[in-house]
């Protein structure tokens, strides 16, 4: 059974929290009317680019990454393994 003070407690979280999420809301939509006002005025065209470098971006970065990391030296087998690796194939 809850007292009155724990059912004070939880009504008075509860509407924090939900002002909380108000103001959350709203500054979200701010934030996107302001950014869709400043897009009006570009083209569509250079918007559909900002994917295309978004993945130029993400490419390059990950493929000097693999290849610093694929230029490792490899130490080659000796001659006498050589021979008896194409001795053994023949049989």
């Amino acid at each position: 059974m809850k007292t009155a003070s724990v059912q004070h407690l939880n009504t008075t979280i509860n509407n924090e929290l939900y002002a909380s999420y108000q103001s959350g809301v709203t500054k979200l939509t701010n934030i996107n009317t302001y950014i869709m006002n400043k897009l009006t005025n570009v083209s569509p065209f250079l918007l559909l680019l900002i994917p295309v470098f978004v993945m130029m971006v993400f490419t390059i970065t990950t493929s000097t990454t693999l290849n610093n990391s694929s230029e490792v030296a490899m130490k080659a087998a000796p001659a006498t393994e050589m021979a008896k690796l194409t001795t053994y194939q023949a049989k």
